[in-house]
């Protein structure tokens, strides 16, 4: 199925919501799963540890729940199956994908259901944004995890060096000069480059808010500034200047096998990988990986929430936002069962504040980051509203593929400019 086939018809499915796939047959292994259970569908991170909480969910509450992988690229994935008439009940999302999901009829909101509103107020206000429909919305769905991308370094790469500012992004671009000219990293800077999960927007995003781009106004228009085309001439330089590795953009994993290599020096990339890096076990580097705040005019950078969502038609209302709050906030016994375990063993950032304060992950998360700096960052951080437009992800794709042929080829500015302000305004009027 061709780019531009394949959404079309996702187009249509969406702005029809219910009415445009209740008509279609419900396939009956869809149907049979979710009889008498709950049906719970994931992506592809860690998913015996998933089946793990599921198991201490039906002995802690008594009942009965189907967990099912979903492998391969998950948004395109779920919204075919949704489409096709499978029966969910609880399902992960990140937080682009919740007004979408939720002007289609796929998903409810829980601000009415028992608790939403104590459990929100517990929230840090960023990630409550992150998981709430837009302009102040209801809140539709609890958190997986919250996290940033951080700005990382090898910090016995930098004393080599004389351990240069890196404030702005032209520091980091003459860093990266000086440490290939001195035979220390052929490839300096590394981020996520590739267009799966979709690395490059979250980068290319989280380096236009460094900057102090708006990116996107209120009006969901695509505003061009200094700051927006700054950011793309400068990784246009990191690759035409081969300070990065020619394989970047195709790299699996999003890149994190190759920095813990040790080849690289600077790292753009989610927070939670940062305890990877200085893991001896697996990274080379290991306790060599600093972080520190984005370079750039704001130093700020994206933030999200990823979500668990409840299904539109819950075999059990009270079931599933059971199921909700056991994965995504306390259990009925008072216990972050999912959420702290998350935090230790993999170093994923929580929306609550009560997890983030709790000694124990404090101490856990000090042996491999510096709190202060990245309680700093998260301060500056903002959340991609404009992720939340159900036209988003089309031009999203569009414009990782652009973004991509731009810094390759090392052509006009002017001309992506133009055609990412293009494709917004015509995804726009096909939206409505």
């Amino acid at each position: 199925m061709s780019y531009s086939l394949g959404n079309s018809l996702r187009r249509r499915q969406v702005l029809l919501g219910g009415l445009g796939f209740a008509a279609m047959p419900i396939l009956g292994k869809f149907a049979a799963a979710s009889e008498g259970s709950l049906r719970f569908i994931g992506w592809d991170f860690e998913p015996s540890i998933v089946q793990r909480n599921v198991n201490t969910f039906m002995k802690l509450y008594n009942d009965n729940v189907s967990y099912e992988l979903v492998s391969g690229d998950y948004p395109s994935m779920v919204e075919t199956r949704l489409t096709g008439g499978q029966h969910v009940d609880m399902l992960y999302a990140e937080d682009n994908c919740i007004a979408r999901w939720h002007t289609a009829g796929w998903i409810r909101d829980i601000d009415a259901l028992a608790g939403a509103a104590e459990i929100k107020q517990q929230m840090y206000p960023v990630s409550a944004e992150s998981l709430s429909l837009p302009g102040g919305g209801p809140l539709c769905g609890l958190p997986y995890y919250a996290g940033h991308n951080a700005f990382l370094f090898n910090e016995e790469h930098l004393k080599k060096i004389g351990s240069p500012s890196l404030d702005a992004w032209d520091d980091v671009l003459e860093a990266c000069r000086k440490l290939k000219k001195d035979g220390i990293s052929d490839a300096p800077f590394h981020a996520m480059w590739q267009q799966s999960w979709p690395n490059m927007s979250w980068y290319m995003f989280a380096a236009w808010y460094s900057e102090g781009a708006t990116v996107f106004d209120g009006d969901g228009n695509l505003v061009d500034e200094p700051a927006l085309r700054r950011i793309l001439e400068i990784n246009q330089t990191f690759y035409q200047e081969k300070l990065v590795t020619p394989d970047i953009m195709t790299l699996p994993g999003e890149g994190v096998t190759s920095y813990a290599s040790g080849r690289h020096t600077f790292m753009v990339v989610h927070d939670y990988n940062q305890k990877i890096f200085n893991d001896p076990a697996v990274s080379k580097i290991a306790g060599k990986v600093r972080n520190a705040m984005m370079p750039g005019a704001s130093h700020s950078t994206m933030a999200w929430t990823a979500a668990y969502l409840m299904g539109s038609q819950p075999v059990d209302e009270e079931r599933a936002w059971n199921l909700l709050q056991f994965f995504g906030g306390k259990a009925q016994d008072g216990q972050y069962h999912v959420i702290k375990r998350w935090a230790l063993d993999f170093g994923l950032g929580s929306a609550y504040k009560e997890v983030m304060e709790d000694p124990e992950i404090v101490s856990s998360f000090s042996r491999w980051r510096d709190i202060a700096v990245s309680a700093k960052q998260l301060e500056l951080s903002r959340s991609r509203q404009i992720g939340k437009a159900i036209w988003f992800s089309e031009w999203d794709t569009y414009m990782m593929q652009q973004v991509q042929e731009y810094i390759r080829t090392g052509s006009s500015t002017d001309q992506l400019v133009e055609n990412l302000i293009a494709k917004a305004s015509d995804l726009k009027k096909l939206y409505q």
